[in-house]
């Protein structure tokens, strides 16, 4: 085990040297550094065909594929199913001059940074280019907006950039050699891009975030890997200096700028501590990893080595299902009491921590729709029966806690949850209330004790609870969400905008604070500070597309008549279904003083929803529209 390696305990050394990827990783060699030139090539179109295939290359002009375009991930082919030759269109859209090819645009920020910038290297020696062509690897055909701002650090203006989405020829091709493979491999001018990266970052954000890191995951969604009871490793890691910091809600400058100045970063596996390769002087990454799954922790092992830069690994037992992937598994930190580690000692899992792994793990279970005990290890009798309950439906029996455990705490929560789905609030808010004194000091059992008051309509109990909470755990942006939905069911807008501002400039790309603000915003009128608000929402995730017919809406009451007819059809090709863009064309239409287009669009708008009074009356305002005219 190499000197800048520490793994604990010293019991899971023989597992971690038993791993494959070790030789895999020793007897792997890059493609050589090299930059072809090729005339009258073409590049064939992206096609997703799953998170590891895709079809989409580089062909010469006799139309025989170039086997340096190909795309090596571990020791897979993610391009494998390209044709050795393909005959090309005569007719295809030609690009004429010098174009450097800069391989797969991947949406996934971990996989962006260690396989789309494989190529970058190429950009210090290719000389003057017209154009960049990248192949995209998304399933929504989207490229991630906010991934764009890595051609602004490469200095590469985003409108010369070419998403091959069909068949190109081009004049002359340059296609560099893939110079880094995921968990294999990356060469030193690579390297050295990384950290480029990160100083042109920091030259422009202003960073105030110190060299000591804590990358939470603890506000990923559901479905990625994390323990539920993080926040209390978070407290532990504070108390030693660190920032506790959630890329995920950064834009990506503020992210390299912040990771650039760091020397020490801590948290659980994932692409997160990845980004260290960004970092100016980097000392020692320390980690919190599983047995079950070692994979991602040599990853980021091999990552620190390539900075000079020590790993503390710890690892701890996690629960194995046969139809789960470790890698989205939930875990539970619960340490043994002779864990030497500061940070770690006697870390143990309360009763309701335990009951939010689970209550997440069953979510997982019944998702892939297998059994709930089949395969299960490392877990107690106890943990097993709860687990062959959750989740619970509204047409299912409540279980008696007297049979469902012998642990009273697990049982009595998961009869707060099967009130709750039973929309029996006022149960669950009296069965919830009487572990409050043992959890007054527990953020995560009072937000959802305050969530429980906010159904049973109890406002101000709920808002008094969230702000205890929010107490406790101030940077936490479900915490601050629900606060300003209380405040405005209290009628106290001007104290909600001003806490979702808030949170806001704490975590500029949390797109649910920013719909919540634009809606406030729009209940006091002020629709064209909710239409910007909104359409950036939107423009930086194509997830929030779902939100164009709310933003006809917003455009129309502003009086940005053209720009909301533009929102309105946007959103009828997103949503060909949606009924409200009909009724928005209608009412646009009749406001640009076309009668004859809005009665097309109301009549499509009753067909769709014709029980709808307003859309009746609609319409007669167009006919006297039309009347008059």
């Amino acid at each position: 085990m190499p000197a800048a390696l520490r793994i604990f305990p010293e019991a899971a050394l023989p597992m971690w040297n038993a791993h494959p990827w070790h030789q895999d990783i020793a007897d792997f060699a890059l493609p050589d550094k090299a930059l072809l030139s090729l005339r009258s090539a073409f590049v064939s179109a992206s096609c997703f065909l799953g998170p590891e295939q895709a079809r989409g290359g580089v062909y010469d002009s006799r139309g025989d594929y170039v086997p340096a375009s190909r795309h090596l991930r571990r020791v897979r082919d993610l391009t494998a199913s390209n044709p050795p030759s393909k005959r090309f269109s005569g007719d295809l859209p030609r690009l004429s001059g010098r174009y450097l090819y800069l391989g797969w645009f991947f949406n996934h920020y971990g996989h962006f940074i260690l396989e789309s910038l494989g190529r970058a290297w190429a950009l210090q020696e290719c000389g003057e280019i017209d154009g960049y062509i990248m192949h995209l690897h998304a399933a929504n055909g989207s490229p991630a907006p906010y991934l764009l701002e890595f051609f602004d650090l490469l200095a590469i203006p985003r409108d010369k950039v070419i998403f091959a989405d069909q068949d190109l020829a081009v004049e002359e091709l340059l296609l560099p050699s893939q110079q880094a493979v995921l968990s294999r491999g990356i060469s030193k001018e690579t390297l050295a891009l990384y950290r480029q990266l990160g100083e042109r970052a920091a030259r422009e954000k202003e960073n105030a975030f110190g060299s000591k890191l804590y990358v939470s995951r603890r506000f990923l969604p559901p479905d990625q890997r994390g323990a539920s009871n993080e926040k209390a490793l978070e407290v532990r890691f504070e108390a030693q200096g660190y920032k506790v910091v959630h890329p995920q809600f950064m834009n990506v400058k503020a992210q390299l700028a912040m990771f650039s100045d760091a020397r020490k970063l801590a948290g659980l596996e994932g692409s997160g501590l990845h980004n260290v390769l960004f970092a100016r002087e980097p000392e020692v990454v320390w980690m919190l990893g599983s047995r079950n799954h070692l994979a991602d922790a040599i990853t980021q092992a091999e990552l620190d080595k390539y900075r000079d830069c020590e790993t503390e690994l710890h690892l701890q037992d996690a629960p194995e299902f046969s139809c789960l992937h470790p890698r989205i598994t939930p875990f539970v930190i619960d340490v043994q009491e002779d864990e030497k580690d500061v940070c770690l000692s006697g870390l143990k899992a309360a009763p309701y921590d335990r009951f939010r792994w689970l209550s997440t793990l069953a979510m997982q279970l019944q998702r892939k729709k297998c059994l709930h005990g089949e395969g299960s290890a490392h877990l107690t009798s106890e943990e097993k029966s709860l687990l062959d309950t959750l989740p619970v439906s509204p047409d299912g029996e409540m279980v008696k806690a007297e049979a469902l455990s012998t642990d009273q705490e697990l049982a009595d929560f998961l009869s707060v949850e099967q009130h709750f789905i039973k929309e029996d609030y006022a149960s669950a808010v009296e069965q919830m209330a009487a572990y409050l004194d043992k959890y007054d000091n527990h953020a995560a059992f009072l937000q959802r004790y305050a969530e429980l008051l906010t159904k049973a309509q109890r406002h101000k109990e709920a808002l008094k609870i969230a702000g205890r909470a929010e107490q406790l755990d101030p940077d936490n942006p479900a915490l601050a969400l629900l606060i300003a939905r209380l405040l405005v069911a209290l009628d106290r807008k001007p104290a909600a905008i001003e806490e979702l501002e808030d949170l806001i400039r704490a975590f500029p790309r949390c797109h649910a604070a920013g719909i919540l603000l634009a809606e406030v915003l729009a209940q006091t009128d002020r629709f064209r500070e909710a239409a910007d608000l909104l359409g950036a929402v939107i423009s930086d995730s194509p997830n929030q597309k779902g939100m164009l017919a709310r933003l006809t809406w917003y455009l129309f009451r502003c009086g940005d008549h053209e720009a909301a007819r533009e929102a309105a059809h946007a959103a009828l090709e997103h949503m060909p279904a949606n009924p409200f863009s009909f009724a928005h064309l209608a009412r646009i239409h009749l406001a640009l003083n076309e009668p004859e287009v809005a009665m097309t669009w109301v009549e499509r708008a009753i067909e769709r929803s014709p029980g709808k009074q307003e859309l009746r009356q609609l319409r007669s305002r167009i006919v006297s529209r039309l009347d008059q005219s």
